[in-house]
């Protein structure tokens, strides 16, 4: 199998028709993960035989002639903050070392629903927070690969699996997926249910993917999207909507974007910067500036008081009884929150939603906001820096969904992303805007 074919939909087709079995396909692909995890540190509970027993399940389904699933055969990694009954969950952190919770969360639930193969569990950052990992990018190994989420970033982009579920509170999917040059996507926050993920924030945490392309992502939405009954945030949330074919469609009108202008902007890189410059010329016709320097400013201070106050609550048993095993910096977040008063967290929320509103009318006007998915390249190791977020922190803050699509490369050579942000519940058209602009204005259509 090429590697413009190791894509979910290409595999389940494979594996349906009989042009492989899946023991095979799983036989080679444990192969490659064994020789690229060793160099990489992506997957951190990868259990080779287990793995194959799956396959050997599945072909047994087909022979059978059962129901075969929209994701049969499919290896797909999980962050190591998401639920699974058959793998640790350890939270990137050594309090949890060797935990396994014995169920699944939702989102596997449903993937293994579909006869999915849950192919391990993908490298995190403690309590998927800022320190780094021992992950390296597969790009460079002198650099990092991204935020709390950057294990899976870096097994999809190193071809151990075509599609991983991480999670983002900040920025760690859209940053990871530009360091990493993977696609990387945040849907709106009451899409996928959050049970089963170990939460750090009620309010921000969401649950998205890495893939290797936007069709994927589509189709992965579909299969675990809506309201599972115990989320409150998804209750009333649709199973049913039709994201790929939405996807492979042409918009009705060539889409309009809005550029951003914060004053995050004023971070980037010089590389940074000449690329985005050189791409806003490219996309003129379909861009229009505006600026966002004031509501960006003040978002920033809400954002951190929303997830510093949540985090001290999510963590309070793990700081009350085992604060010798969390880190200096995590320490100090949970510190923070614990000082923050109740008046001022409720007025976070509620000027959250204030902010919402006023960003979601441009949504009337344009199809996407867009805006750099980093301030740079992936950062060198030694600096022992994941990477700042600051340029997904307003629209994760607001739930919006977010994509960052790898379209573009810096001087250095290593890849980076372009994000774009949607209207609140519209991912579908989100997805069909980044596929249009992917195929139109991507670096590998020049």
């Amino acid at each position: 199998m090429t590697d413009r074919d190791f894509t979910v939909i290409e595999i389940v087709e494979r594996l349906k028709q009989g042009k492989t079995s899946v023991k095979e396909f799983i036989d080679d692909l444990v192969i490659r993960a064994q020789a690229v995890n060793h160099e990489i540190n992506a997957i951190v509970d990868l259990r080779i035989q287990y793995i194959i027993q799956q396959a050997q399940i599945l072909d047994q389904t087909k022979q059978d002639g059962s129901h075969l699933g929209r994701m049969f055969g499919v290896p797909i990694g999980v962050s190591d903050n998401i639920s699974t009954f058959d793998f640790f969950t350890e939270v990137g952190s050594k309090i949890h070392k060797g935990q396994q919770l014995n169920i699944d969360s939702t989102v596997v639930q449903r993937l293994r629903n579909e006869n999915a193969i849950i192919f391990g569990k993908t490298c995190l950052t403690e309590f998927a927070c800022s320190q780094p990992t021992i992950t390296l990018n597969p790009h460079d190994k002198s650099t990092s690969p991204g935020g709390s989420a950057s294990g899976g970033a870096a097994s999809v982009a190193a071809g151990i699996v075509p599609l991983t579920v991480a999670s983002q509170t900040n920025g760690s999917i859209i940053r990871s997926a530009s360091y990493c040059g993977v696609y990387g996507y945040k849907p709106t926050n009451n899409i996928i249910p959050n049970t089963g993920l170990i939460t750090k924030s009620d309010t921000l945490d969401t649950i998205g993917f890495f893939s290797r392309n936007i069709e994927d992502l589509g189709y992965v939405l579909e299969v675990v999207g809506g309201d599972d009954g115990t989320d409150l945030k998804t209750i009333g949330s649709s199973r049913s909507k039709n994201y790929l074919e939405i996807i492979s469609q042409e918009p009705p009108f060539d889409p309009k974007f809005l550029y951003a202008k914060t004053s995050s902007l004023k971070k980037l890189s010089r590389s940074a910067q000449s690329v985005i410059n050189r791409f806003r010329k490219k996309i003129k016709n379909h861009l229009t500036e505006l600026n966002l320097l004031e509501l960006v400013s003040s978002s920033e201070s809400l954002h951190q008081t929303i997830f510093e106050v949540e985090l001290s609550l999510n963590l309070a048993k793990e700081y009350e009884q085992h604060k010798h095993l969390l880190s200096p910096a995590l320490k100090q977040k949970i510190r923070y929150g614990r000082k923050i008063s109740g008046c001022d967290y409720l007025l976070a929320l509620k000027r959250r939603e204030e902010v919402k509103t006023a960003l979601q009318e441009m949504f009337e006007h344009f199809d996407a906001i867009l805006v750099p998915s980093s301030i740079d390249s992936a950062p060198l190791l030694n600096t022992k820096n994941t990477g700042d977020p600051c340029l997904s922190t307003i629209w994760s803050l607001c739930g919006f969904p977010m994509i960052s699509l790898p379209i573009l490369k810096l001087k250095n050579g290593m890849p980076y992303g372009i994000q774009l942000i949607g209207s609140p519940n519209d991912d579908a058209r989100l997805l069909r805007t980044a596929n249009w602009l992917t195929r139109n204005f991507g670096e590998n259509n020049e």
